[in-house]
């Protein structure tokens, strides 16, 4: 009698861990990004096969580490600029996880590669010369103008974020949202910020008065330089 009650709450116990899972799993793929940016550092031929996988990069096969150094989930804010070859690049201003990652890579893995790849494609690299302490990281290249506008929708711009928190406890740069909550309440606060602008101007200015404002990213093309946008809101 007792195996048998021992056995039903054994079942009991592994369905009810089941079905927790399983309730995590869709909390987590709930909510679909848009843009999935992932930064890999390089491997080589004495990792686990299991911990590396292979790229074809310039026409090199390239060794890179399955975990990748950090993602998407790491952006606070990005800055958008015009690539040489048509394309976009993106400056991309981390957390505090993001950049202590950064950090620790850049100091110890000189003279390696960072790659990164945007929704599953490998769009850049760049070659480790120098320890990177400000928690910013740049793509140079290889994203479309379509991508650059999902990510307005997706991430404040920097110049933006730091226009919007004056005054708030993340006023300095070094003191940024870090959880999922957080960057969304500042990324709502931003697009307010902007609204407000928008409907001074309109009401200095006289235009469209009343009219309801819904604002649109600026324009790709537009934008200035990252030291500007850095030093503006200072």
């Amino acid at each position: 009698m007792y195996e048998l009650l021992f056995l039903n709450m054994r079942r009991f116990t592994l369905l009810s861990s089941f079905l927790i899972l399983f309730l995590v799993g869709c909390s987590t793929f709930g909510k679909k990004d848009k843009v999935l940016i992932t930064v890999f550092s390089q491997g080589n031929d004495m990792d686990s096969p299991k911990s590396v996988f292979r790229r074809n990069i310039e026409g090199r096969e390239v060794i890179l580490k399955v975990i990748p150094e950090f993602t998407h989930k790491s952006v606070v804010a990005f800055h958008p600029f015009q690539a040489e070859d048509g394309s976009y690049g993106v400056a991309l201003k981390l957390d505090f996880k993001g950049s202590n990652a950064l950090e620790i890579v850049t100091r110890l893995r000189q003279g390696e590669m960072l790659v990164s790849m945007v929704n599953g494609t490998v769009v850049d690299y760049v070659t480790i010369d120098r320890r990177v302490s400000d928690g910013i990281f740049t793509i140079w290249r290889g994203l479309p103008e379509e991508l650059i506008k999902i990510m307005d929708s997706e991430f404040p711009r920097i110049q933006a974020l730091q226009a919007a928190n004056k005054g708030t406890m993340y006023d300095n740069m070094d003191m940024l949202p870090s959880t999922g909550a957080e960057k969304s309440e500042t990324h709502d606060r931003v697009k307010d910020a902007a609204k407000k602008s928008a409907r001074f101007w309109k009401r200095a200015t006289g235009a469209d008065s009343g009219a309801e404002f819904d604002p649109e990213p600026p324009a790709p093309g537009g934008v200035i330089p990252l030291s500007k946008a850095l030093q503006d809101s200072r």
